[in-house]
């Protein structure tokens, strides 16, 4: 894609590569769409002070619309690997860590918050952040399936400890993964850094210069995107050096 500067005769090109497809962006956003009404509904339920709203017939409305929702949650996993199951192990093989995930999580801190523009390890499709995302949703999602299901379906029947065991695990979870969900808004949403994480999920494509930029053993390739930064290593700590003389 070519844009042509106001007020002048550049032009600069462009070049988007694919990260998502039609059904994996479909899919998050459905889960997404189900996430809220979760969260909404389980924070009536969860908050003392909100105890009101949670009685009589309004009580049963939050608990209907957390259930349906709770379903579609759960339901959207399962779809994705029915209907992409090949496209599932490629994202399971992205999704691996490496040694460089150390290092991203290190330089996390100064990068993303403090607004310190260095080079940061390189990364695969996924950085370490959406990585340790995917590990908190996919787990918080098993834990609120088992806790869910028996606190819909076990209450009188299983032990009351058992049930009491389960409420709270499946309170720990939601509190574990709503705070995640809120990096992982303000990361995709709001950072400056980090808008085509957005326009990724929303058009299934990032451009060539984010790629190298953020993703670049994906890329490059491991080992080239290795060989790179470590030869941009070498001349930091030699230009520092050089300073430091």
């Amino acid at each position: 894609m070519s844009l042509k500067l106001k007020d002048s005769g550049s032009m600069i090109t462009i070049r988007w590569i694919p990260r998502y497809d039609g059904m994996e962006r479909f899919l998050h956003w459905a889960h997404t769409a189900a996430f809220f009404p979760l969260v909404i509904t389980g924070m009536v339920l969860f908050i003392p002070f909100l105890a009101p709203l949670a009685q009589g017939e309004a009580g049963q409305l939050i608990r209907l619309i957390h259930r349906i929702a709770a379903v579609f949650f759960i339901a959207v996993p399962i779809l994705y690997a029915l209907f992409r199951p090949r496209r599932l192990l490629n994202t399971l093989r992205d999704l691996r860590f490496s040694r460089y995930d150390i290092e991203w999580v290190k330089a996390a801190v100064p990068y993303y918050l403090l607004g310190k523009h260095r080079d940061m390890p390189p990364q695969g499709r996924f950085n370490t952040g959406e990585k340790l995302n995917v590990i908190v949703l996919v787990t918080g999602t098993i834990v609120f399936s088992i806790t869910g299901l028996v606190m819909w379906f076990g209450k009188g029947i299983v032990p009351p400890e058992l049930f009491r065991a389960m409420v709270i695990i499946h309170d720990l979870a939601m509190i574990a993964t709503v705070n995640m969900f809120i990096i992982h808004f303000y990361l995709a949403v709001a950072h400056p850094l980090m808008w085509q994480s957005l326009v990724s999920m929303r058009f299934g494509m990032i451009s060539e210069s984010y790629a190298r930029e953020h993703h670049s053993a994906w890329y490059y390739g491991e080992e080239r995107a290795r060989k790179l930064y470590e030869e941009r290593k070498k001349a930091a700590a030699s230009e520092a050096g050089g300073h430091g003389g």
